[in-house]
């Protein structure tokens, strides 16, 4: 290359000289003109020698240039509900805050493991127990989303707003205590056994910064309820954009069909945490869930699914693996003892003879377990734990059997019309509603199931689901005649306590209108809450299984509520994505009862969930 440039220049020096001659002679000129062909030629070649370098600088250049690829955020895509804007708001206190980001954005004190016991620190990085009190000391680099530190007072303003809202734990609860900024002390009335699942699920929602005025308020006039229904009011009508947690993430973004959450980078464990975001679909219905899951929409999902889609996403979704931990709960059948005939225990008795539970079982939930001819009130996965043989031999049966049922109803003076269906003793047709929350398809296809069961016995029925968000407060105000449930519910806790607690005193109890008595095994009446209260308290084993085969007896032989199905949660989780999942008997999905994202925020917390990069 360096030769061809002397060359070429030794040349052009050439040709001006000769150019400067004043009268060229012709061997000049001849000269002259070969020269000028030799420097074309020359000009020629280095021009291609130039286009060529050109090439090789150009992709020195692009080498030099291009950027490394960025790698992409690792989002953690799952389903779940909320009311859609502008009703979503993000006060946890209020009808339509926080949605799915609940679990999220919220952490308790510390994660109960309800299979076996285990303890997973989250806010409290320690604690000490006795009969009479139980001490945290508080996570020292925890900060509200916002930016405020997180203190023993955000503990305090918590429970004080709980106490407002009639929380399970304040029926123990004396008080609560915050000696300096990094302890909190609960002072128990009533010692119980079940401290630690009562504080674990509580999630510490309430910043002190946020909700104090009104935590103070309730604080100082626990016993005024009307002061405390002016604060309950004014709680219910703050409605910030987004809740504020101390969570390891953050509510980015909610629309009707999406929400986005970014991870909390000041998060105390925020280097465990693998991924950048979450991203949750809306969950409309289970038919929803199901599609996102047989699209590749979605990585973990818990909707109750049919055989044949479970087997559908299993074959669109190779790399789709199942979990089916119990969600501790059944579904059952309430009827409403507000009004006539239900308000009678023998039609009670006489209709649940009439239900093929094995059947409605079968068709509504294929994964789920079996109950039985009972209606007790205790899982089946644990009734030989709590109720022995002998103890069973002494219930009442409830198995399907509609001869029964039809010689119950002629003894309470029911007859049968020509048309084949019941009259009541007065001669009127017996025509009944049942209702179910529409956003569950498998309580929606046990609804269509059992109006049919009933109506082939003589009962016309009408299945007729209405929207969740109206549902359940209907059913709990009494404005129905039959509606689905949930009972035996051991959410959190996984003892029957619990189950009877939200029985006798809770939801159940509120839907199905129970008094605050019923009779108990020895022919006298029985106070629920002092029954429910007593279990909750008892630290002696062979006394609680007494109050429990008590609280059995009162469930199965008052018929307060039916069960038809023990659940079990489908927990979809794609391994296309994400690594990690424990093996399906791990104990750590348990968590997911009652709050399935629960399992796997802990599951993320404790490094075992990371993006498949």
């Amino acid at each position: 290359m360096k030769q061809r440039w002397v060359v070429l220049g030794t040349l052009l020096i050439l040709a001006v000289v000769v150019a400067a001659c004043a009268t060229p002679t012709p061997q000049v000129i001849k000269e002259t003109v070969v020269v000028t062909k030799e420097v074309e030629k020359l000009v020629k070649e280095t021009v291609v020698v130039t286009k060529e370098v050109e090439k090789v600088v150009t992709k020195e250049v692009e080498k030099v240039v291009t950027p490394t690829p960025v790698p992409q955020p690792a989002i953690f895509r799952t389903a779940g509900g909320w009311d859609a804007p502008p009703a979503y708001h993000g006060n946890s206190f209020a009808p339509g805050g926080v949605g799915a980001a609940w679990w999220w954005v919220f952490e308790p004190l510390f994660y109960y493991v309800p299979a076996n016991g285990d303890i997973v620190p989250a806010l409290a990085v320690s604690f000490e127990e006795t009969r009479e009190t139980f001490t945290a000391k508080l996570q020292p680099n925890a900060v509200w989303h916002d930016g405020q530190p997180f203190t023993s007072k955000d503990v305090w303003a918590t429970m004080y707003i709980r106490y407002l809202q009639n929380a399970p734990i304040w029926q123990f609860l004396d008080r609560v205590e915050t000696p300096d900024d990094q302890t909190v002390v609960f002072y128990w009335k009533n010692p119980t056994p079940f401290a630690k699942q009562l504080l674990a699920n509580e999630l510490i929602r309430a910043p002190y910064h946020l909700y104090g005025e009104w935590a103070e308020r309730v604080a100082a006039n626990m016993d005024d309820e009307a002061e405390l229904a002016k604060v309950r009011e004014e709680l219910s009508n703050f409605k910030p954009d987004k809740p504020v947690g101390t969570g390891p993430f953050v509510v980015d973004t909610v629309t009707a069909s999406e929400m986005i959450l970014r991870k909390f980078p000041q998060h105390y464990e925020a280097d465990k945490i693998a991924f950048d975001g979450v991203r949750v679909l809306r969950w409309s219905s289970n038919e929803v869930v199901w599609a996102y899951l047989l699209a590749d929409e979605i990585d973990v999902a818990h909707p109750a699914t049919p055989k044949d889609v479970t087997d559908s996403i299993m074959a669109k979704q190779p790399q789709m693996e199942l979990a089916l931990p119990t969600d501790w709960a059944e579904f059952g059948i309430v009827y409403n003892w507000r009004i006539e005939p239900f308000s009678d225990y023998r039609f009670r008795k006489a209709i649940t003879h009439a239900i093929d539970r094995q059947q409605l079982r079968e068709v509504t939930y294929y994964f789920a377990g079996d109950v039985d001819e009972y209606a007790h009130n205790i899982l089946m996965s644990f009734r030989d734990t709590w109720l022995s043989k002998d103890f069973l031999d002494g219930l009442t049966t409830y198995e399907y059997n509609p001869e029964l049922a039809e010689s119950i109803l002629q003894e309470l003076g029911f007859t049968r019309g020509d048309d084949g269906n019941w009259v009541d003793p007065d001669g009127n047709a017996v025509t009944f509603e049942l209702n179910a929350p529409a956003g569950y398809s498998d309580w929606v296809i046990a609804c269509d199931n059992l109006a049919t069961q009933l109506t082939n016995f003589g009962f016309p029925t009408e299945c007729r689901p209405i929207e969740n968000a109206v549902y359940w407060p209907q059913i709990t105000a009494g404005d129905y005649q039959i509606a689905l449930e949930w009972t035996a519910v051991w959410w959190g806790y996984g003892h029957p306590w619990a189950g009877f607690r939200r029985h006798f005193l809770g939801d159940t109890a509120k839907r199905a209108g129970i008094p605050a008595e019923l009779e108990g095994p020895d022919g006298t009446m029985v106070n629920l809450e002092d029954l429910v209260v007593e279990m909750g308290s008892t630290f002696d084993e062979a006394r609680m299984k007494e109050l429990v085969q008590t609280a059995a007896w009162i469930s199965n032989e008052s018929l307060i509520a039916v069960p038809y199905l023990e659940k079990r949660l489908m927990m979809f989780h794609n391994a296309k994505r994400i690594t990690g999942y424990p093996d399906e008997d791990d104990p750590l999905w348990t968590l997911g009862g009652g709050g399935a994202e629960r399992a796997y925020v802990v599951m993320m917390r404790q490094g075992l969930l990371k993006p498949v990069r």
